[in-house]
């Protein structure tokens, strides 16, 4: 068998940003209930355009590019504030198990629109898995004995899950689109740098003071979640300047692997056995996609 290296490299770099941000969005949950959403956001995106700044300075200027894709890397940025905003609410909200999965279908968004805008052609097989991989979207918040697809309880959190889902989507097509036209650094630091730009008077505005509520250990764990989501989003950028942003987006599906074994180890939530089918079929579908 005949792999294709710059496939297998997407894929690889794929998993190991979801990974890693898998991750540090488990432990940022936490951190949004101690000192706020808003301000939880805004320390993780200063955090991480300082601690790689220095790559920045010693590297290029990146002047002439700020210029000539400004309009991309603005909208980039807006997109990371609201993906932050919407993901990480919908974790707190709803059941992790739930929502970290059904997020997972980003990668069909990102797939979508790689295939509709950069011409990246799917296979009838390809199809009929994402077609499965849908089902078990549903199937992941399906309850036996309620009338509605989705029970009242869960309806904010997978709204929001399902918002998030697009979101995260377009954000990561719009990431491998300006990564390969700018690199795979300049594609994620300037548009973290501008996302921040956002969060301050939000924050502000909210009332929400990003230093009240800020203590050592805080910190501490503020610099490692922005040190593994600023790698996870290089890794995302760089595998997809290298290969295909279709294949860097299937690896993806290691996301929620994370987030499903905290909900169930850590805060005790229990799946059914619709949401095991669920799960199953959604993350089959998608290692199959994988190989494709």
């Amino acid at each position: 068998m005949v792999f294709d290296n710059a496939i297998v490299l997407s894929i690889i770099f794929g998993v190991l940003s979801a990974t890693g941000i898998g991750i540090a969005d488990l432990i940022t949950i936490g951190l949004a209930r101690k000192i706020g959403l808003l301000s939880t956001g805004l320390w993780e995106k200063l955090l991480a355009v300082l601690i790689v700044t220095p790559y920045f300075l010693f590297t290029s200027s990146g002047s002439d590019i700020i210029f000539e894709h400004w309009d991309l890397l603005v909208i980039l940025g807006f997109i990371n504030l609201i993906t932050y905003l919407v993901l990480i609410r919908s974790l707190q909200i709803g059941p992790v198990s739930v929502i970290a999965p059904l997020t997972t279908l980003f990668s069909i968004v990102s797939l979508g629109l790689a295939y509709l805008f950069l011409d990246e052609r799917l296979t009838y097989f390809q199809v009929i898995v994402i077609g499965v991989a849908l089902i078990g979207g549903v199937v992941t918040v399906f309850r036996l004995g309620k009338f509605n697809l989705v029970s009242s309880s869960l309806t904010t959190g997978v709204l929001l899950g399902l918002l998030a889902t697009l979101v995260v989507g377009t954000q990561f097509f719009l990431q491998g689109t300006v990564s390969k036209q700018v690199g795979w650094f300049l594609g994620v630091y300037f548009p973290m740098m501008f996302s921040i730009f956002g969060f301050i008077p939000i924050s502000f505005y909210k009332r929400e003071i990003p230093w009240q509520k800020l203590n050592f250990s805080i910190f501490g764990l503020l610099l490692l979640t922005s040190s593994m989501k600023i790698g996870g989003f290089f890794l995302f950028a760089r595998g997809a300047e290298l290969g295909s942003i279709g294949m860097v987006s299937v690896g993806t599906m290691a996301y929620p692997v994370i987030p499903i074994l905290a909900g169930v180890l850590l805060f005790k939530e229990r799946l059914v056995y619709t949401q095991v089918i669920g799960i199953s079929l959604l993350l089959g579908s998608l290692a199959v996609l994988a190989l494709t």
